[in-house]
């Protein structure tokens, strides 16, 4: 079992902010490095664990930053407008074959 992250050893507040900046795609990962490392008021993560707790984040969800998965709603509106296609096409077929 690996090591314990530099950022998921950070204090809760600073991880929390970690985690909103990183959710932030105008942010760099150099900008939330020299962010955390300002209020901490000393180097305690780098660029390196930035990457590599993002990395993890995206093993765990399966989403990259800055995108979201679809909504139910989202997911059920693509759903319906296929279905919607598939049956104008199968009736545009039916309707040629009679």
């Amino acid at each position: 079992m690996g090591q314990i992250s530099a950022v998921n050893k950070l204090p809760k507040n600073l991880r929390n902010k970690v985690v909103g900046m990183l959710n932030n795609p105008a942010m760099t990962q150099v900008e939330i490095v020299a962010a955390i490392n300002a209020e901490a008021g000393k180097n305690i993560i780098s660029k390196s664990s930035i990457n590599r707790f993002v990395l993890s984040r995206e093993n765990i969800t399966g989403t990259k930053r800055g995108i979201k998965p679809p909504t139910a709603e989202e997911s059920l509106a693509r759903i319906a407008t296929a279905l919607d296609r598939i049956a104008f096409s199968l009736e545009n077929q039916y309707k040629k074959s009679s």
